[in-house]
C-alpha cells in the first residue's frame, strides 16, 4: 500500500529572491566541479550552497545556513500542507516539445521487501552517507525522490491539470538549456482525498534518487530509535516524492553512455577475436559521416535488436556490437533472471567489461575506472582526447523492462536509466519537524 500525503513546503520567499532562475541548481548528483563553482558565483543564495557545500564542516555549514535563510526570510514555509502540481517543459535533442507533468506529495517511507516501493539500480555506501548526515543536520529533506507509478487512463494527471486551468502558477522559471517549470498549490481536499485512494493500491518505482531513499530510511530508524515510541505518522517517517506516470510519453528515458579505463592493454587483434567470438561486428570509419551512420545504425536497430555501440582508443572503427547467442549470458550470469539478462546494459558489464576486459566488478564501481555521460558526441571525443580507453554507446531502456526487473525483486547496475530532463534542485524543501503529524487519510479509513 502507497500512502501519500499533502505538506507544507518550504520554498524561496519571492519577495527577497526576485529571480528564481539564479537560486535553482541541478542535482546535487551531476554537478561538475564546475558548474558548482559557476553556481556559487551566481547568487549568495544559491541553492547549490546546501545541496553541494564546499565548505571545510560541510554539514555544519548546511545546517547554520539553512536556520539563517529561514530566519531571514529567504526561505518561507506554506501554513497549510498542499500537493504541489509541477508541468515541466523541455525539447529533446532532435527539437522536439515535451511537457511532463506530475506532483509532489509525501509518501509514507516502506522497506523495499514490502513491495510497495521498488528500487531498480544497486547503490553505493558513500553517497547514502553524505546525504544520512546531511538530513541529520539540517532536518530537512532538500531534494525529492522521482518515482513512478502505472496508470494508462492517466486520471491522477488529467485532474490535477483540470483543478489548476485558468489559475497562474506560484512559482514560474526558466532553466539553463531553455526548460521551464510551473508550480501550482492544489489544496482542495476532496481532491486530494481522491489522490490518495487513487495511489493507495499502486507500487512505486524508484527512478531517481536511489541513494536518498535508502538514506532517508536509515535517518527514520534514527529517529524512532532516539524515542521511546511513536505512532508512524511522524513527519520522519515519510519522504517528499516527485509522482510521474509511467504511462505519460512525455517521461522520458535516456540512455548513459561508458568511458572505460583501468584495464590491462590488449593486443588489437585479441582484442578482436575476444568480441568476435561472442558477437557480430558491424564497422563505421571513425570520420565525422562515419559517426553519423554509426549512431544512426546503433538507434535504429536497438529498437529490435540488443546493440551495443563501440569505440576503442587508436582503433580507426567505430562497432557496433550484437550477440550471437543468448545462451552466452546464460553462461556468465546464471544469478540474473532473464530480464535482466537481455539488457544490454548487462551485456557490456557481465559480459564486455568484466569477461572480456578484466574489470571486476568492484572495480566497475570504484569511481575511478567508469564515467557517465548522456552525450555520445561527448564520450566518443572524450575517449579520443582524454585519458580513457574505450567509449560504449547504449541505447535506453524501456519503462516497461524497468518496471519487469523492479517487480522480480531485481536491480540493474549503476546508471542504467536516466529520466529526462532532471528534477530542479531549490524549487521545494520539506523541513521535518519531529513533533509534527502527517495525515494520510489512512486516519478516515482506520475508524
Amino acid at each position: 500500500m502507497v500512502r501519500i500525503a499533502p505538506f507544507r513546503g518550504v520554498f524561496y520567499n519571492p519577495k527577497k529572491i526576485r529571480d528564481l532562475s539564479k537560486v535553482i541548481a541541478p542535482p546535487y548528483d551531476v554537478i561538475s566541479k564546475e558548474e558548482q563553482e559557476k553556481l556559487y558565483r551566481r547568487s549568495p543564495h544559491n541553492f547549490v550552497r546546501l545541496d553541494l557545500s564546499q565548505e571545510p564542516d560541510s554539514y555544519d555549514a548546511v545546517a547554520q545556513l539553512f536556520a539563517d535563510w529561514q530566519a531571514d526570510g529567504i526561505f518561507e514555509r506554506d501554513e497549510t500542507p498542499a500537493i504541489y502540481f509541477l508541468s515541466q517543459r523541455f525539447s529533446l535533442k532532435g527539437g522536439e516539445e515535451k511537457e511532463r507533468q506530475g506532483f509532489f506529495a509525501l509518501t509514507q517511507l516502506e522497506e523495499f521487501s514490502s513491495g510497495a516501493i521498488r528500487p531498480h539500480e544497486k547503490t553505493l555506501d558513500a553517497p547514502k552517507e553524505d546525504r544520512l548526515r546531511l538530513m541529520l543536520a539540517c532536518h530537512a529533506q532538500l531534494s525529492p525522490i522521482f518515482a513512478l507509478y502505472a496508470q494508462p487512463k492517466q486520471t491522477i494527471n488529467r485532474a490535477l491539470a483540470q483543478n489548476v486551468e485558468g489559475s497562474a502558477p506560484f512559482i514560474e522559471v526558466k532553466q539553463d538549456g531553455g526548460g521551464e517549470c510551473r508550480l501550482w498549490r492544489i489544496t482542495d481536499s476532496a481532491l486530494i482525498h481522491r489522490l490518495q485512494q487513487e495511489m493507495k493500491d499502486q507500487s512505486l518505482l524508484i527512478a531517481d534518487g536511489h541513494h536518498r531513499y535508502e538514506a532517508t530510511l536509515n535517518y527514520r530508524n534514527q529517529m524512532r530509535s532516539e524515542r521511546t515510541q511513536w505512532s508512524g505518522r511522524e513527519a520522519f517517517n515519510y519522504i517528499m516524492t516527485y509522482f510521474a506516470n509511467m504511462n505519460d510519453e512525455n517521461v522520458v528515458i535516456l540512455p548513459t553512455h561508458r568511458l572505460v579505463r583501468g584495464y590491462a592493454p590488449k593486443p588489437f587483434l585479441e582484442l578482436e577475436e575476444a568480441l568476435q567470438k561472442y558477437f557480430y561486428l558491424e564497422q563505421y570509419p571513425k570520420t565525422s559521416e562515419g559517426k553519423g551512420w554509426f549512431l544512426k545504425a546503433l538507434k535504429a536497430g536497438g529498437k529490435k535488436q540488443r546493440l551495443i555501440g563501440a569505440s576503442f582508443k587508436r582503433d580507426p572503427r567505430y562497432l557496433i556490437l550484437r550477440l550471437k547467442n543468448k545462451r552466452i549470458m546464460q553462461r556468465l550470469a546464471k544469478d540474473l533472471s532473464a530480464p535482466l539478462r537481455e539488457l544490454d546494459v548487462s551485456t557490456l558489464h557481465h559480459l564486455i567489461l568484466e569477461h572480456i576486459l578484466g574489470l571486476t566488478p568492484e572495480r566497475q564501481t570504484n569511481g575511478e575506472t567508469i564515467r557517465y555521460s548522456q552525450d555520445e558526441e561527448t564520450v566518443l571525443q572524450a575517449v579520443e582526447k582524454e585519458d580513457y580507453q574505450a567509449a560504449f554507446i547504449l541505447n535506453p531502456p524501456k519503462a516497461e523492462e524497468i518496471l519487469t526487473i523492479a517487480n522480480g525483486g531485481e536491480t540493474m547496475p549503476q546508471k542504467s536509466t536516466y529520466f529526462y530532463p532532471k528534477l530542479v534542485s531549490g524549487l521545494i524543501v520539506n523541513k521535518v519537524d519531529p513533533e509534527e503529524e502527517i495525515s494520510d487519510g489512512s486516519e478516515f479509513t482506520e475508524r
